[in-house]
């Protein structure tokens, strides 16, 4: 057993590897200096809002850090906290199951560094909790020996799942997956039994926690949000179509949908799984093979995993943080424990392109977002000087007609909202990136940001309310914003490159299909 003093050497000189690996795939989001969506809405109103989503320890960080039920814009302060939480967690993980540097900072980096969890660190807000999630789920595989009461030990590991259920839910498809990579070295390392073992082992921790957890958001049960996406559904057909449309994103990474990356990395992880499955032949045989088999479909379905069991599962980027564990499976056992460029040079390599990939991904959504963000940006400030030349500072309502038929042309994007069809603009060099780039299209940026927070942002008037479109009130009903699109029924306009604003009375409505011109 090595010494303490090079323990603690060693995890310091890990955490410094995963640190710089993570802060350059997490540099382009902060060079963008962008506004989530959600990032509006919390900087505009200084609402945490994490119990609404059942989070309610994150609810409970944010006002610890802040000091105050406010919450108040923190970035890039809590982006770098997140990435250095994640970098100690990695550490300590790559030295409990025994990799090398070189092994760990090329596999174990993926589990963070993959196209879908950019989503979750450009939250300005949201990232470090996150991320917190993640790393109670990776120290649950890292304290196996730490405890020598078993009672301490169940009580330890049981809180830390707890504690990401309370951060964030959708980290438990990644403990499902590390569950299975820890199986699958002990299957290397052991035998079969001891292998099985430990997979029960770990999944028998789950009801206790799941079980606290629902008893939290039912007594709960004035936060509507949370309420329904934590029902669990019973019926088989609604399970297995959650399983299919979730697979068929998660797979976005791996050229589903083309995309040159993404289908280049879909090649490496037929090229992962078929040296995984050889290298448990070559180990057992025929017995061994099929287990590793096992251990394979039960990880693709983990890619899914409880959100599957949902009546009302999310389908965004941002709850399919297992990818980067999934990939890290195959890159562990296509390089080895024990990987040198001197011994698999050309394994080093292939693996370095990857993690490359995922740098080029991270720069390309930095690049797309910071652009779009660029010229939302742009548009509300000119729609709310528009709506204050037109109301003449007296009070107004204001609606955002958004469902209206795409000409999607080189200016526009056209993506399936809520609200409609949506065909809002969008800056060449973001089309360009997200046309090309299947695993990081995100039309929350295009849609989201064009309403209520954004335009307060820019200083909306005190006395204009606002209305999506959606939205029925008698205040500004649909028949009436109806009246103002269809028929072009308005008292003054302004056009403007991007939309027209129209004014009827104290109404207003903004139009991005310029359906009426003077």
């Amino acid at each position: 057993m090595p010494p303490l003093s090079y323990k603690y050497s060693e995890t310091s000189i890990r955490f410094l590897i995963f640190l710089s690996i993570l802060g350059l795939f997490l540099y382009p989001i902060l060079h963008g200096n962008f506004y989530y969506p959600d990032d509006y809405y919390r900087s505009a109103t200084g609402d945490i809002s994490c119990t609404q989503t059942g989070r309610f320890l994150a609810q409970l960080i944010f006002i610890t850090i802040n000091a105050s039920n406010i919450a108040y814009d923190l970035s890039p302060l809590l982006q770098v906290l997140a990435i250095i939480f994640l970098s100690f967690s990695l550490a300590s993980l790559s030295l409990k199951w025994k990799l090398n540097r070189t092994s760990s900072a090329l596999a174990l980096s993926l589990t963070v560094c993959t196209p879908f969890f950019l989503q979750d660190l450009s939250y300005r807000f949201d990232s470090l909790t996150i991320s917190m999630a993640l790393s109670c789920i990776i120290w649950f595989f890292i304290l196996e020996k730490t405890f020598t009461s078993s009672y301490k030990k169940i009580l330890f590991k049981s809180i830390l799942l707890l504690s990401a259920l309370n951060l964030y839910q959708p980290t438990l498809n990644t403990f499902l997956i590390f569950s299975i990579t820890e199986s699958l070295f002990i299957l290397y390392d052991k035998n079969a039994r001891y292998s099985i073992r430990s997979l029960v082992a770990n999944i028998l921790y789950l009801p206790i926690p799941l079980i606290i957890y629902k008893c939290e958001v039912i007594f709960r049960k004035d936060e509507s949000y949370s309420s329904l996406h934590a029902q669990f559904t019973h019926n088989s057909f609604i399970i297995l179509n959650n399983i299919r449309k979730l697979l068929k994103y998660a797979f976005l990474e791996f050229g589903i949908h083309g995309g040159g990356l993404e289908i280049l990395l879909g090649i490496f992880l037929i090229i992962g799984l078929t040296n995984l499955l050889y290298t448990f032949y070559k180990k057992g045989k025929l017995p061994y093979l099929s287990l590793s088999l096992f251990y394979i479909i039960l990880s693709i379905c983990s890619l899914a995993g409880f959100l599957s069991l949902l009546r009302y599962p999310v389908f965004d980027m941002r709850v399919f943080i297992a990818n980067g564990a999934f990939l890290s499976i195959f890159m562990l056992f296509f390089i080895g424990r024990e990987a040198s460029f001197q011994k698999t040079p050309i394994k080093i390599l292939l693996a370095s392109w990857v993690l490359l990939i995922q740098m080029t991904f991270s720069t390309q959504w930095g690049n797309a977002i910071a652009a779009q963000t660029e010229l939302n940006e742009a548009i509300a400030s000119n729609i709310v000087n528009d709506i204050y030349i037109l109301s003449k500072q007296r009070p107004v309502f204001i609606r955002i007609e958004a469902q209206h038929k795409t000409v999607n042309n080189i200016t526009t994007i056209a993506t399936q909202t809520d609200d409609g069809i949506l065909d809002v603009p969008v800056p060449f060099i973001t089309k360009k990136i997200w046309l090309a780039r299947r695993a990081i299209f995100d039309h929350n940026v295009i849609y989201d940001p064009l309403g209520e927070f954004i335009l307060k942002k820019h200083d909306l008037q005190s006395n204009a309310t606002y209305f999506r479109s959606i939205d029925e009130s008698s205040q500004f009903p649909f028949a009436l914003a109806q009246n103002i699109y269809e028929h072009c029924s308005y008292e003054a306009m302004r056009a403007n490159r991007y939309y027209n604003i129209y004014k009827k009375g104290s109404y207003i409505l903004v139009d991005f299909s310029h359906k009426c011109n003077e």
